[in-house]
Parts: structure tokens; C-alpha cells; sequence
């Protein structure tokens, strides 16, 4: 009976939350899209910190240099000039000219993360004259508005940060790879909520005077991770992170076991440590689902012993999970589509592929999730951290 009470109680919980927080995304993201663009166009520095070649990394740079934004300049910063990206970042630079964009080199800095070490030299290299800065990564791909779409809402002094977001598309058969596209597009709700909306780094911008006034720079100083350090220093101020679906960027989600478990296990650490509020809010869905994957087994026994009615009422209660989620995941495929086709793409993988990577992500996920209460220790380009804190990062290897 206690099986059955458990199981219906989540059950609903699952539906109301759910259906709630679609609800809100839908409105948000449907909100967006009918915007009008509107002029603000301010002085904008776009920050560009390197590390090695990604994949069409010459065609992502030509396309971030082509903005249609009249008033900008991009600033790449690498760690030495033997770096794989080195000439070819200088050849742009001094093909497009100095007004246009320049190329840094940070060094090294064993007391933080590589990238925010990249990102503050070029900081240092901004001139008074600018008012936006912009923060982009080598792999994401610009449309032609992209930083007219990304800048326009910090006109509103309530707006803080602004964000895009990585969208994961895999191929139909890697299983690793969509279980991470389902668990990042889950956590993509999230970014409809004023309360826990967060930047993303790959695609964020801010105005020079909140940075400064926010004290980013010195929070990033000893830090392992810029997008959320720099969300909990904007909302300390009391403005809100504003998120912009336009800016959605899709990249390649294909990769192996180890690479998606290492991958997902980074996310959750620097959430724990740079923002905890929200992996508080993981932690908690993480434990009710590992709750109902429990109690769901815990019923198999009595349902196979004896098909009496608790027994079975209580494992189909369970059970009524799946459909749920499924209906919703079909409703917010139709969502991204709707914001892919606003940037000329698609979605490629099966629904059918995502309705069959479910369940093994009810099997695995909670438990990954789980298991970052346990480390603070992430493996990123190479190199090994140690989270000691939000303003303590320890360089292992």
C-alpha cells in the first residue's frame, strides 16, 4: 500500500510540474519570437577565447565577423601562439584589420580555468569607448542577426545578462549522445523562469557598466566557470538573466560514453558550486525519480507473485510516468522546431529514437546526477579541476 501511495503521488507531482513549466516556456518562447527587433545597437566587444580548431571553426569566424551589427569589434584570445588556431586567427586579423578585430595571448594562469583566463586579457584589451560586451565560444554558429537579437533586450535596465543556448541534435542510434540531448533540453526549461534562468557562455552579453558593477572580473579571478558565476553576480543586483531564443545554437551532439559521462558530470559540479540554487532544484527532481525507479521495481516482485490489485495498481501508477513525459517531449520537439526553422534548420534525429532513449535515461541519469553530491572534480579541454569554492579553483593536472 505504501508502494502505491508513493507511486501515485509522484505521478501526479510529475504531471503538475511538468504541465506548468511547458506551459511557461511555451508562453516565453512563443512570446519571443513574435517580437519586433528593435534599434539598440550600442558600441559592442566581442570576446572570443580559443582553444585548438573545432569544426568549421574559419566558416564560424567569417560568419560572426559578416554581423549584421553596424558597431562592433571582435577580440580572440588564445593562450600562447602555438596553439592549433593561432595562425589562422592571425591571418583573419590581419586580412579583416585592426578595427574590425585583434588577436591576445592570455599565457597561462594555474589559479583559474584556461577559457576565463583568455577572457580576462582580452577584458584588459577593451576600449572606454565600448558598452556592450559580448561573450561568444569558437563553435557556435551565428545567424546574420545574431548580435542585433542578443543585445536588444539589455535596453530594458531590468535585463542583466542576456543568453542564448546550445541545442544538442544526435544521430538516431547513438544512445549516449541523445540521453545527453534529453537531459539538456530538459534543463532548457529552466530558462523561462525569471528565478532560475541562467547565462550561458557560449552566447551571453552584458553591459559594461553591470559587469563592472557586478564585480564579474573579480569573481572570475580564481575561478573555474564564467557563465554561472557570472549569473549569480547579476541577479545578486537584482536584475534578471534573459534568455533568447533566436540565439539557440544547435551544435553536433554526437560523442562517446566516456565523453558524455564526463561531460555531464562537469555541468553538474560547476552548477553545485557556482550555483547552487539551481542544482539544489537537480538534486531534488534527481532524488524523486531515483525514488520512483525504486519504488517502480520494488513493485515488480508482489505484480509477478500475485496479480492482485494493489500490486498492479501500483506498478501501471508508476508506470503512467512514461506517457506523461512522452506527450510533453513530442510538445516541446514541435517548440524547437519552431525556433530551429526561425534559423533556417531542423531537428534531425527520430522522435521515435528520443521515445526509445527515455527509459534508459529514467535507468542512468538520476544516479549521475546524484553522484555530483560526491566531487568537485571536472575534467575540461585537457585539464583537471579542483572546485574548492566559487572564488577557489586548484589546477591538478
Amino acid at each position: 500500500m505504501a508502494l502505491l501511495s508513493i507511486l501515485v503521488a509522484i505521478s501526479v507531482i510529475v504531471c503538475i510540474t511538468q504541465s506548468l513549466s511547458f506551459r511557461r516556456l511555451c508562453h516565453y518562447v512563443e512570446g519571443e519570437l513574435a517580437r519586433e527587433p528593435q534599434s539598440y545597437c550600442p558600441r559592442a566587444t566581442v570576446i572570443l577565447p580559443c582553444k585548438g580548431l573545432d569544426p568549421g571553426f574559419s566558416e564560424n569566424i567569417g560568419k560572426l565577423l559578416a554581423q549584421d551589427y553596424q558597431n562592433f569589434e571582435v577580440i580572440f584570445a588564445l593562450a600562447s601562439e602555438s596553439d592549433p588556431a593561432y595562425p589562422v586567427l592571425k591571418e583573419i586579423c590581419d586580412r579583416a584589420g585592426s578595427s574590425s578585430c585583434r588577436l591576445v595571448i592570455a599565457g597561462i594562469n594555474l589559479q583559474r580555468a584556461q577559457k576565463i583566463n583568455n577572457q580576462l586579457k582580452a577584458l584588459s584589451e577593451v576600449g572606454r569607448d565600448t558598452e556592450i560586451l559580448v561573450f561568444v565560444d569558437s563553435d557556435v554558429i551565428a545567424r546574420e542577426d545574431f548580435l542585433r537579437c542578443l543585445i536588444a533586450p539589455l535596453a530594458d535596465e531590468a535585463v542583466g545578462a542576456t543568453t542564448g543556448y546550445r541545442f544538442y541534435v544526435a544521430s538516431e542510434h547513438n544512445i549516449p549522445s541523445l540521453l545527453r540531448s534529453l537531459w539538456n533540453r530538459m534543463s532548457a526549461w529552466e530558462m523561462a523562469s525569471p528565478q532560475y534562468a541562467f547565462a550561458w557562455g557560449g552566447a551571453m552579453a552584458i553591459s559594461k557598466s553591470v559587469f563592472d558593477r557586478a564585480g564579474v572580473a573579480e569573481q572570475w579571478d580564481r575561478a573555474a566557470d564564467d557563465d554561472l558565476s557570472l549569473t549569480v553576480a547579476v541577479k545578486r543586483l537584482g536584475l534578471r538573466v534573459h534568455f533568447v531564443p533566436r540565439c539557440l545554437v544547435e551544435s553536433a551532439g554526437d560523442a562517446g560514453v566516456s565523453e558524455i559521462i564526463e561531460w555531464t558530470n562537469r555541468q553538474l559540479i560547476l552548477t553545485k558550486v557556482y550555483y547552487p540554487r539551481l542544482w539544489r532544484r537537480a538534486i531534488a527532481r534527481a532524488a524523486v525519480m531515483a525514488l520512483w525507479l525504486t519504488c517502480l521495481f520494488a513493485s515488480v516482485p508482489g505484480l509477478l507473485a500475485d496479480l492482485n490489485g494493489v500490486s498492479l495498481t501500483a506498478f501501471l501508477s508508476g508506470l503512467s510516468v512514461i506517457p506523461v513525459e512522452l506527450f510533453f517531449l513530442w510538445r516541446a520537439r514541435h517548440l524547437w522546431q519552431k525556433v530551429l526553422f526561425d534559423r533556417g534548420q531542423y531537428l534531425r534525429e527520430s522522435f521515435l529514437s528520443c521515445c526509445l532513449a527515455l527509459p534508459v535515461a529514467h535507468l542512468i541519469l538520476p544516479w549521475m546526477t546524484l553522484y555530483s553530491v560526491l566531487t568537485n572534480r571536472i575534467h575540461w579541454r585537457g585539464i583537471t579541476y579542483e572546485l574548492k569554492s566559487p572564488v577557489e579553483t586548484l589546477v591538478i593536472s
